[in-house]
């Protein structure tokens, strides 16, 4: 691993409490800009493996999603979430940051939300790299899905989280990955585990739209053997893209970033240097 020195800048929100809280770790004015879009429960803290390894190369911004990190108790004045609004706060942070065109990096489902970010703005994004990419439902995750406000009003919204968490991560080695976006998610209040809840229910649809959505930037899934929900239609997905590719990594659950850094890392560098 490369150690490097880093300008670090932190920025909380706006005066006018719109803009949101984001970190940039930068090298050089002239470097590309990466952007890095964590999962629901998650932070800017969900990327500290990341951070070092890529930003040898790449100047990097790391954006808390609304209601998350530290915008949690920020964020009331939002009724409720969509996939375009989650682009749309993205987009206000990177024409804040005057950054012209970026790489994208989203985790979970933070993919959703780089997926959106490519149909809203295509001409300024140069790759979509997305770890544990949600990219359909089968059949289990549309039921539960469709239930998903009515069980998480039944058992607790936190409650369904862990419960979420375990059924995408239920083996022994996904411990260190399902510890962290539990431990993260307690910073979300009540509300805000209803209006993230609330966004699955028309999961299955938005999905549906994006996956046969042609594009001719270059995309990257890169998925653990073990992801027993979302590695099946990451593979149908590849097929459907001319531009689309996929890693997978040997023994790994959902949160590849997280439970196999380093290979997250390597793959993702050569992915980039592919490209140029």
């Amino acid at each position: 691993m490369s150690s490097i020195k880093t300008n670090i800048s932190n920025h909380f929100m706006s005066s006018d409490n719109s803009l949101l809280y984001f970190e940039t770790h930068q090298r050089s004015n002239n470097d590309t800009w990466m952007l890095l879009v964590h999962g629901a429960g998650g932070s800017i803290r969900t990327w500290k493996k990341q951070t070092e390894d890529l930003g040898v190369q790449y100047n990097l911004l790391i954006v808390d999603l609304p209601g998350h990190g530290n915008n949690a108790g920020n964020s009331e004045q939002f009724p409720n979430y969509s996939f375009l609004f989650m682009a749309e706060k993205m987009w206000e942070v990177v024409d804040h940051l005057k950054i012209a065109k970026l790489h994208i990096v989203g985790v979970s489902l933070g993919t959703i939300i780089c997926l959106q970010m490519r149909v809203s703005q295509p001409a300024r994004i140069l790759s979509v790299i997305m770890p544990g990419a949600i990219v359909k439902l089968n059949t289990k995750l549309k039921v539960l899905a469709s239930l998903s406000l009515t069980l998480a009003k039944i058992i607790g919204y936190r409650n369904f989280y862990k419960l979420s968490a375990r059924i995408m991560l239920p083996r022994n080695n996904h411990k260190k990955s399902r510890d962290v976006f539990i431990k993260e998610s307690k910073a979300l209040s009540i509300n805000e585990f209803k209006k993230w809840t609330a966004l699955y229910y028309n999961l299955n649809k938005k999905l549906i739209e994006f996956f046969y959505l042609k594009s001719e930037i270059p995309h990257l899934l890169i998925m653990g053997s073990q992801d027993h929900l979302f590695l099946p239609p990451a593979k149908d997905f590849v097929v459907q893209h001319v531009n689309a590719e996929i890693s997978i990594v040997a023994d790994c659950g959902h949160v590849v970033s997280i439970e196999r850094a380093q290979s997250f890392n390597t793959i993702c560098l050569q992915f980039l240097k592919s490209l140029s």
